[in-house]
């Protein structure tokens, strides 16, 4: 009995511990381009900037976005590894431009592009000498001279406890998604084997089944048994109700 309090209350603070480290975001984590947010196909990447992996695998991500366009909806979202020392800062960064442009995608886009363009610049040993304030401060020139935002609008952004906020509870959501490593993908909310290696072809392979799936158009039942109606419950989808049963929009003839 005694071992069984302990369990029990083992578990009560444990799943408090875990509910309290995720807070829920103000708006759904990331930010996403190309189709709406409930597209047939939706495409996660949890991201480091200081990743070569990441680096690796974003011009294959750029050719998915304009290979699709408006058929898929692509999200990434920040996920700074602790072993890479300015990961954080530059996941702050973008956080900031995203702020400092009302969202706007292409600017946040743009300056992941520049960042892995230019990663050298802040992976590991080329800031070892460098203290946090100067490393920010690299990237607050970087992003001004790149014409993103203000030097001095970049740097308040980065003083910002709020968009401090919103880096780490980015980072907590990815880990409430199991992720552990990046580049990670998720395709309809299912992690995938996907990784720097991936070519266009090899999305194609796993994307083109899924969007051919939803673009089969189920044949009209214009004739039901005799007893039986007709119930068209969603576009393209009919079914035959029988006596007794009620037409349920998104669902079907039931009970």
């Amino acid at each position: 009995m005694q071992f069984i309090k302990i369990s029990i209350l083992f578990t009560v603070i444990y799943a408090g511990i875990i509910s309290a480290q995720v807070p829920i975001p103000s708006r759904p984590d990331g930010y996403g381009v190309g189709g709406p947010a409930d597209a047939h196909v939706v495409v996660d990447m949890f991201l480091d900037p200081i990743c070569p992996g990441c680096k690796a695998a974003w011009p294959t991500a750029l050719q998915l976005i304009q290979a699709y366009g408006t058929k898929i909806h692509f999200r990434i979202h920040t996920f700074p590894l602790p072993y890479h020392t300015n990961s954080f800062v530059a996941s702050q960064g973008l956080h900031v431009i995203a702020n400092a442009t009302d969202r706007n995608l292409d600017t946040i886009y743009r300056y992941m592009t520049k960042i892995f363009e230019n990663q050298q610049m802040w992976y590991n040993d080329a800031t070892k000498s460098m203290t946090m304030p100067q490393v920010i401060e690299s990237l607050a020139s970087f992003v001004d001279k790149a014409g993103f935002i203000t030097k001095d609008k970049f740097l308040n952004g980065m003083n910002s406890d709020d968009i401090n906020d919103q880096t780490r509870i980015s980072w907590k959501y990815a880990c409430s998604r199991g992720v552990v490593g990046t580049p990670t993908f998720f395709i309809n909310g299912v992690t995938t084997s996907a990784s720097s290696s991936w070519t266009l072809d090899d999305w194609k392979s796993v994307i083109d089944p899924i969007l051919a799936s939803n673009q089969q158009v189920s044949s009209e039942v214009k004739d039901c048994p005799p007893g039986q109606k007709p119930c068209t419950y969603a576009p393209h989808k009919v079914q035959c109700c029988i006596n007794g049963e009620s037409c349920i929009p998104n669902v079907g003839c039931r009970c």
